[in-house]
């Protein structure tokens, strides 16, 4: 070791003790990550996926600006800022503002904020945001010029953790978070989100609505539009092949005065997006509160228009919109009357607040307020 090497490696581990009096509840989480020390590092700190911290050996930081970047590259790899970067490969710069303004909003408020940091007020934006909905807010804004967010050098070994490490060191720290009690909000709300994670809906009901749609699927018929390959013993008979049919979709909407009509498009627009991934062009819309409205065959949710306001009782909607379908989607509270048979169709149910269980026949999916973390 150079004499050079030895003295970043005691400003790095100087810096570490500083990071560690500021957030102790980061503690284990900054003594697992590792310096590597090379050339082709930026000229300010940055880290990989496994936890290695590459630093410029011509870097001279001060103690407390070097301590103050562990703690937000301690950010980017306990919140797994690498793996949620996959869908914005075409918009990169975009995800690591995001990804900067997500960790630096607690951090902005430490004594050694570097200058150049990306914050959510540098960039205009409120704070305690998801990356997500910061790379979607960029795209409205004009952001000021020479923002720079860090960007993390290609992962060139050794493999200091494992992902399996990483997962185990997260939920540590999350629960140190949790029983100290004093983080900032924004480590608050991801330790809960890591010990005591809500299930994704949106996920849930693409899911529920792709497997109904794969099981209503395999039901096949004959049919004398597409002839069988197979001969006949009388060449002047035309056998009829076996087809299979896009499953029926139909949608059954509680408009009832209980239900929020943004709670309702909110479902109906995550639900245009999963038929039209598989397929669908249309699907038929039954409006009841405790009368079956007519049918709307609509090729997007927008076209939806919401009829009733009334009581609850959507019996007559099942009676209106089952019969024909092979995919029943009913949105609802669940303070509603179920039919006393299971329907024909399969039957998912998009639950919205803290409504009563539907029937064990239906597949249940519980629509929850967006986070912010």
């Amino acid at each position: 070791m150079t004499g050079r090497e030895r003295e970043i490696g005691e400003r790095f581990a100087a810096a570490r003790l500083w990071a560690a009096a500021r957030a102790p509840y980061l503690t284990s989480a900054l003594f697992a990550l590792q310096p590597l020390v090379h050339d082709t590092a930026p000229p300010r700190p940055s880290a990989d996926e496994h936890g290695n911290v590459h630093l410029d050996p011509a870097a001279t930081l001060p103690v407390p600006e070097l301590g103050w970047w562990l703690l937000h590259h301690v950010g980017h790899v306990l919140r797994d800022h690498h793996t949620r970067a996959r869908p914005y490969e075409e918009t990169a710069l975009r995800w690591a503002q995001a990804a900067d303004a997500e960790i630096n909003d607690d951090l902005a408020r430490l004594d050694a904020v570097p200058a150049d940091a990306i914050t959510p007020d540098t960039l205009g934006l409120p704070d305690g945001l998801l990356a997500e909905r910061y790379a979607e807010l960029l795209d409205l804004i004009d952001v000021p010029p020479g923002l720079a967010p860090c960007a993390p050098p290609p992962f060139t070994g050794p493999e200091s953790m494992t992902s399996l490490e990483r997962e185990l060191l997260a939920r540590a720290v999350a629960a140190e978070i949790d029983a100290r009690g004093t983080a900032p909000g924004g480590w608050r709300r991801w330790a809960e989100a890591v010990l005591r994670p809500e299930v994704d809906w949106r996920a849930r009901l693409a899911r529920l609505v792709r497997r109904g749609l794969a099981q209503a699927s395999g039901r096949v018929d004959y049919s004398h539009r597409r002839p069988s390959r197979r001969a006949s013993a009388a060449p002047s008979i035309v056998l009829p092949a076996l087809v299979r049919p896009l499953p029926r979709v139909a949608v059954l909407v509680d408009t009832s005065g209980s239900v929020a009509r943004t709670a309702l498009e909110r479902a109906l627009t995550e639900l245009d997006g999963i038929l039209r991934a598989t397929g669908h062009q249309w699907v038929d819309v039954t409006c009841c509160d405790t009368q079956a409205y007519p049918a709307q065959r609509v090729r997007s949710a927008a076209q939806v228009k919401l009829a009733g306001g009334g009581g609850t009782d959507l019996r007559p909607g099942f009676e209106a919109a089952a019969p024909g379908a092979d995919l029943l989607v009913v949105l609802t509270d669940g303070n509603t009357p179920w039919p006393d048979r299971r329907p024909r169709p399969q039957v998912v149910v998009c639950l919205f607040g803290t409504g009563p269980e539907p029937p064990p026949w239906a597949h249940t999916v519980r629509v929850t307020e967006g986070s912010a973390a």
